[in-house]
């Protein structure tokens, strides 16, 4: 096989050369031809109450790239879901050491043939996340919400028995600002709603990969035409001999 090989390379060195260029040509017209498309990513960070995340990252970055998610925001859009299953795409962004790392953020892209819509299906995208979450942060917060009622009346008990109440009016006072300072949300570590880490803006054009195209057009015409030459030269001979015969 080897010696059939290397009699097509140098039997058929410029058709096999010729194959190359005509396919690398076409295939580089072909890509470079193609639209540019427009990025823009959407950076959710997930809420918590009292610590306690609203859901999973890993969970939200399955919901989003789901039919099923796809298919009802595309319906409120007035797009068809397979449009919208093509520009969208959610992955979940994690950080720290090596060893130990934790998500952090959950990253929707789109992209779209003009930056307008770009923008447009990741704001839609992170718009239902936290829509969806604020119903959770308000289903999660409720107990919190009525801990905080019980002790501001058991305070105002304590309060009107006077000095005979002083210690339990002082631990009750204590427990209070702390459940206070838990529900606010002016402390995000602690509780806070699903929001945009950043306004979304359109990113750089993204063009086609022409050259990653071009090489494996090339490498695959490479092949079927040394292919078609050890096949050419294999067979010639045999019928050469059959015509003399």
């Amino acid at each position: 096989m080897s010696s059939d090989l290397l009699l097509a390379l140098g039997a058929n060195p410029y058709a096999i050369a010729l194959a190359i260029i005509l396919a690398a040509g076409i295939t580089a017209y072909l890509a470079s031809a193609q639209p540019a498309l427009h990025k823009a990513t959407a950076l959710i960070k997930i809420g918590r109450v009292w610590k306690e995340p609203l859901e999973d990252p890993y969970i939200t970055e399955k919901i989003i790239n789901s039919p099923g998610f796809l298919k009802e925001l595309a319906q409120k859009m007035g797009l068809s879901a397979a449009r919208l299953k093509r520009s969208v795409k959610a992955e979940t962004v994690i950080a720290g050491p090596r060893r130990s790392r934790y998500p952090i953020l959950v990253s929707v892209t789109a992209t779209a043939d003009t930056s307008d819509d770009a923008v447009r299906f990741a704001r839609a995208v992170a718009d239902e996340v936290t829509a969806r979450h604020n119903l959770a942060f308000d289903e999660a917060k409720k107990p919190h919400i009525e801990q905080e009622r019980r002790l501001e009346e058991f305070h105002k008990d304590l309060a009107a028995q006077g000095a005979a109440a002083r210690d339990s009016l002082l631990k009750t006072e204590s427990q209070l600002n702390e459940v206070r300072a838990n529900n606010s949300l002016a402390n995000p570590n602690v509780t806070e709603r699903t929001r945009l880490v950043e306004e979304i803006e359109p990113e750089r054009d993204v063009r086609p990969e022409v050259w990653r195209k071009v090489a494996a057009a090339a490498m695959i015409a490479a092949i079927v035409a040394l292919a078609a030459a050890v096949l050419i030269g294999h067979f010639t001979p045999a019928q050469k001999r059959a015509a003399a015969e």
